[in-house]
């Protein structure tokens, strides 16, 4: 929250101080490829979900937590204690791990994969927020 003070002038020459609790927001775009390793950033998405008005300083799990309440979009994860969720299910696509698939995170100015979880990544305002399907292991080995 920002909070600021503001002075009104009142009758008499008295002064209110007036604090106002004014709650910042930011919109956050998840994209979700389903191809495995599809290797792509850019369109054509399976899936564009905008997710308006959430908290500042929402983490990614709240921003998917918000869409899937307002019905656009789901996802299943797994809570680890100390790691936070871990991703297994997004719209009905379920990364297999005993086939060595895990949902990769992208987002940044760069879409590069993220260095935090979605119980950590804090995306920024008018941040797109990509999914997509892909295979761990050696090259060649998926």
């Amino acid at each position: 929250k920002q909070w600021y003070q503001r002075r009104v002038a009142i009758t008499g020459g008295f002064l209110l101080s007036i604090l106002c609790a004014c709650v910042a927001s930011k919109d956050v775009t998840i994209l979700v490829i389903k191809e495995l390793n599809s290797g792509r950033t850019g369109p054509s998405y399976d899936s564009v979900v905008p997710v308006l008005n959430i908290a500042d300083d929402a983490k990614l799990i709240d921003v998917m937590d918000k869409a899937q309440a307002e019905g656009t979009f789901s996802y299943a994860a797994t809570l680890h204690a100390r790691w936070g969720a871990y991703i297994t299910t997004i719209h009905g696509v379920e990364a297999k791990s005993a086939q060595k698939q895990y949902w990769q995170i992208l987002g940044g100015d760069e879409m590069s994969p993220l260095q935090l979880g979605a119980s950590s990544y804090e995306p920024a305002n008018g941040e797109n927020v990509l999914f997509r399907l892909k295979t761990w292991g050696p090259p060649g080995d998926h």
